[in-house]
């Protein structure tokens, strides 16, 4: 059987992570995933008055890929590893986030939008003292728009991230309120050859679906959208490969034939 989490963090490499990649990677195999990405953070773009000390630029290249091999070799082939990064905001910075995207090491780069261009991440937002909702919303998408027209990313990753901390405050909202630009951001997907992912972590929080949410996947569908990943986004052994199963499930409810695998950038399309 045919499972792949695509989202995974591991410790050192990504600062809110628990565990190391050796330990992401066992735990993905015995939860029965077949092929995994590990993506820490490099949140060089986008660098925020709060964030400089949770997620510091990440240069230690060599570092990171020594440990790595380390933990594809004791894996022995009994899980299929690659390496990624989630990139935070490449096109905020273009030159940045294409040196990141050339680094040969690299498979696959998920580009994420985690807070807006001089504002703090999402998680710390307070949602009930928005001035004004709706241009928080979209100015969020249309940075992915922006992003999917770089091509600084292979997929884009959890549209709609911020779901899981407004739940957390009681706050929600309907993506597909905002549908025409979540249009603009599928197409520009489409267009450039950019993808997107199925992120599972807001199973495990308030929110308590996928995101992007099932409307948002038919819309992609709906505009030719082809290229999709599954990623647990975990930052624990505990929860990797965490409701993968149940987003693949979802995505052949839904008509979607393949799920993709990326070498170089280049995907790789299985049948699901």
């Amino acid at each position: 059987m045919f499972l792949a989490d695509y989202h995974m963090h591991s410790f050192p490499f990504s600062p809110d992570a628990r565990d190391t990649m050796l330990d992401m990677a066992r735990a993905a195999c015995n939860r029965g995933m077949t092929h995994i990405c590990i993506t820490n953070h490099l949140e060089n773009c986008s660098q925020t008055p709060a964030c400089p000390q949770q997620f510091p630029p990440m240069r230690e290249y060599e570092g990171l890929l020594a440990s790595f091999n380390h933990a594809k070799n004791l894996m022995g082939g009994s899980i299929d590893m690659r390496l990624g990064a989630e990139v935070g905001g490449p096109n905020f910075s273009p030159a940045e986030g294409r040196e990141i995207y050339e680094n040969p090491i690299f498979d696959f780069i998920i580009g994420s939008i985690h807070n807006l261009r001089n504002s703090d991440d999402f998680y710390y937002m307070d949602y009930h003292s928005l001035n004004n909702f709706n241009q928080l919303i979209e100015e969020y998408l249309t940075e992915y728009v922006d992003m999917a027209k770089s091509k600084l990313c292979d997929v884009l990753g959890h549209v709609g991230y911020m779901h899981k901390y407004m739940a957390r405050q009681g706050v929600f909202f309907d993506m597909m309120d905002f549908s025409d630009l979540l249009t603009e951001v599928f197409r520009a997907c489409v267009d450039n050859g950019v993808g997107i992912e199925v992120n599972t972590s807001s199973l495990r929080d308030k929110y308590g679906h996928f995101v992007p949410d099932r409307g948002a996947l038919e819309l992609y569908r709906d505009l030719g959208g082809e290229i999709i990943t599954v990623g647990s986004d975990s930052h624990t052994s505990t929860n990797a490969g965490s409701g993968v199963a149940e987003a693949f499930q979802l995505l052949r409810e839904l008509g979607f034939k393949y799920v993709a695998l990326f070498k170089a950038h280049v995907p790789e399309f299985i049948k699901i």
